[in-house]
């Protein structure tokens, strides 16, 4: 019984996010290269502590950066987080305002056995495309020509994932996990040229679009031991490392040219210079590697940091505009409870912070940039139940991507992250009827 209710619930929750995350929810030009923006897949609880999940165990929350942290999950546990990016785009010369507001992720997790077996699954977006700009460039030879450049959609995450846990002896433990995932989702590009002055003249159309479906796995390990202070209170180091296994995402590409007369809005189709229906293809995907920390007083404090890259230069590239190049991110995280069993309200609210920078893993129009971001935010339980604890995350991040060197533009952003999470005793075998 307990198998076919997760069951149920996992065909529930690939149905409804299968339109939900289909969506483009980024205006972001450097969208335009590659596979898009990739997301960074942190839940709401982490989030406001700038994403660090590598070396966090949490026994009521799904630390999904590092599959080994299931075993950890007690309860039942359901997490949805939604955010809105407020983005600002500068070119050096104008700026432009847009808003994209996303789910984030839909989750579950359980314990199968608890202490020792813990299960998750869940989807979320991997990558972004989403942008919309025009230019007007002057040829020598055909005079003004306007182009007008659109793109949209989606690659998303359907994960799978266990964690398994050993107690080495009465103060430390090992565990180990996986996520199997499945990638879905298609990414469109669709160009037009305008020739305003050449009489007589057809103009250019051209949509590409890339159909992807297919699987790839994720690893982890962590290993947490427990010290007591001189008051005797614990605290726990945890440590964690992950691996995320190089993968060949299959697909198909479909690329139609055609020549029209008219404007942008409304012409009539001369020719069909080139069509490509449903050609395979494949989308690379580099190996990743992750290492991080906790140190924790439970229900106290806690602070974490995390270090991860991916080896995209190993990819290559066929677009003279970009290149794809090996990237970093770096994360320092913490988080305070004045008081966990305290009285008053404002004495169980966690407080969180954080800080990251990160490199691209592309370079454009041979051109580096990075991207930074500060955190702040804070977790709210909903009502006092140990067992159950439902917690309302809220989160706040300003931070900058790129620059307007070599035509690039400058992204400022505020993103709102709002997540809740609930805990029950679900799956669990009555011991009377």
């Amino acid at each position: 019984m307990r198998k076919n209710k997760a069951f149920i619930i996992f065909i529930i929750v690939v149905t409804i996010s299968a339109s939900a995350f289909s969506q483009s929810t980024t205006n972001s030009p450097y969208s335009k290269y590659g596979i898009g923006i990739i997301r960074p897949q942190t839940f709401s609880q982490n989030f406001a502590m700038a994403g660090t999940a590598i070396g966090i165990r949490s026994n009521k929350d799904i630390g999904f950066l590092n599959p080994a942290s299931y075993s950890a999950i007690a309860v039942t546990t359901f997490d949805v987080g939604f955010t809105n990016n407020a983005l600002w785009l500068d070119d050096g010369t104008q700026s432009q305002y847009q808003n994209n507001p996303h789910i984030t992720h839909i989750a579950f997790g359980f314990p199968v056995v608890k202490n020792t077996w813990g299960m998750s699954f869940g989807v979320m977006p991997y990558a972004n495309t989403g942008y919309e700009y025009d230019e007007i460039i002057d040829d020598p030879n055909a005079g003004l020509v306007s182009f007008y450049n659109k793109g949209d959609g989606a690659i998303n995450k359907v994960y799978w994932g266990n964690g398994f846990a050993v107690n080495i002896d009465s103060t430390s433990n090992v565990s180990v996990g996986f996520n199997g995932y499945f990638l879905f989702g298609s990414i469109n590009h669709d160009q037009k040229a305008i020739y305003g002055d050449l009489p007589g003249g057809f103009n250019l159309w051209k949509y590409r679009e890339f159909v992807a479906a297919d699987f790839g796995a994720d690893l982890g390990l962590q290993y947490q031991k427990t010290f007591s202070n001189s008051e005797n209170e614990k605290i726990k180091l945890t440590l964690g490392a992950t691996y995320g296994l190089s993968a060949d995402v299959s697909g198909t590409n479909t690329e139609l040219t055609r020549t029209f007369t008219g404007n942008i809005d409304f012409g009539s189709v001369k020719d069909t210079v080139e069509y490509i229906d449903d050609v395979e293809g494949v989308i690379q995907l580099p190996s990743e590697l992750g290492f991080g920390f906790s140190l924790e007083k439970n229900k106290k404090w806690l602070i974490a940091a995390d270090f991860k890259s991916a080896d995209w230069g190993s990819v290559i590239s066929t677009d003279p505009l970009y290149s794809y190049q090996s990237n970093y991110k770096i994360a320092i995280g913490g988080q305070i409870i004045p008081r966990f069993d305290g009285s008053k309200y404002i004495e169980r609210i966690a407080y969180r912070f954080g800080a990251r920078y990160s490199t691209p893993y592309l370079t454009i129009n041979n051109t580096d940039f990075t991207e930074y971001g500060i955190t702040f935010g804070v977790g709210m339980p909903i009502r006092r139940n140990e067992s159950t604890y439902p917690r309302l995350n809220l989160g706040i991040e300003y931070g900058s991507r790129g620059t307007t060197d070599n035509g690039l533009i400058k992204e400022n952003f505020i993103n709102f992250n709002v997540g809740i999470t609930i805990n029950a005793v679900w799956f669990q075998k009555r011991k009377y009827d």
